[in-house]
């Protein structure tokens, strides 16, 4: 729905959510509903204090999780729609300079095509202004968690404590969901930002005998798993940054390459959903 921050509100497979839907007296840009799917753009996750320095100027943008910033505009903004059919749709956000307290000027596209069994989502984020501006992106899918749930992935390295604490050392991956035998998914309340991500997610549904998997360029080589306090829900996220990634990269820790637009660049990243 692109007047309720470009979401994907459903995504049904006969009688199969494969997403958390919204309900539609849920709609409210005012109001967020733990459901759905959304772009991060142009970032992910957390910036600490909502302040960063890159290329040696330091910028101070909104707190909308005060006192930090997270998850980008997307979610918080009307999209256009650029064209629409039975099987296909794309969507863009403009940002204006200093909107949120961002002071590039930017255009986010979503394209989000069905075929068979598949959805396959196109990202693309340019930057309109005349100077470089630091990027991320990814998608933020909400899963019913109402059965008992198998991942199946590979990373090499996860991140030492949750995204709320803006972790600075990773380790070798602790919670192993290999990509041959995968694991049953922790119920508590927590959160994982996996490093080196490859790409691959399987999720299965056990007792419903539901499975989808989620295939990711290789720029989305982090993986955020996120389970809430009571479980009803649960976040595979792949994205193309950890937390806190514009400030790791300014401190030099654990290596986070920066990443970043010239004016007038773009670049585009594909999510493929498929359903088994």
């Amino acid at each position: 729905m692109p007047e309720y921050g470009g979401k994907i509100i459903n995504f049904t497979c006969d009688d199969f959510n494969v997403v958390r839907p919204i309900p539609l007296d849920k709609i409210n840009l005012d109001k967020v509903y733990k459901g759905g799917s959304f772009a991060l753009v142009p970032f992910s996750n957390r910036l600490k204090n909502a302040e960063f320095y890159f290329e040696d100027i330091f910028y101070k943008i909104n707190a909308n999780a005060f006192p930090h910033s997270i998850h980008g505009h997307g979610n918080y903004v009307s999209w256009d729609v650029i064209k629409k059919t039975n099987s296909c749709a794309v969507i863009k956000y403009e940002h204006n300079s200093n909107a949120f307290g961002w002071p590039w000027n930017y255009q986010a596209k979503q394209s989000f095509s069905l075929k068979d069994l598949e959805c396959t989502i196109d990202l693309t984020v340019k930057n309109k202004s005349n100077i470089n501006m630091p990027f991320g992106f990814g998608i933020h899918p909400f899963f019913n968690f109402d059965d008992e749930i198998v991942l199946k992935f590979k990373a090499e390295r996860e991140w030492i404590g949750p995204p709320e604490d803006f972790p600075i050392k990773t380790k070798l991956v602790k919670n192993n969901f290999n990509i041959n035998d995968g694991n049953k998914l922790w119920k508590l309340e927590k959160t994982v930002c996996y490093e080196n991500f490859e790409g691959d997610v399987q999720i299965s549904w056990v007792n419903k005998n539901k499975k989808i998997k989620i295939n990711a360029d290789k720029i989305f080589n982090h993986l955020i798993v996120h389970v809430p306090k009571g479980g009803k829900y649960f976040c595979i996220e792949p994205v193309s940054h950890p937390t806190d990634s514009f400030n790791l990269i300014d401190k030099k820790i654990e290596n986070i390459k920066n990443q970043f637009l010239k004016p007038n660049e773009s670049f585009t990243g594909s999510i493929k959903i498929v359903v088994n």
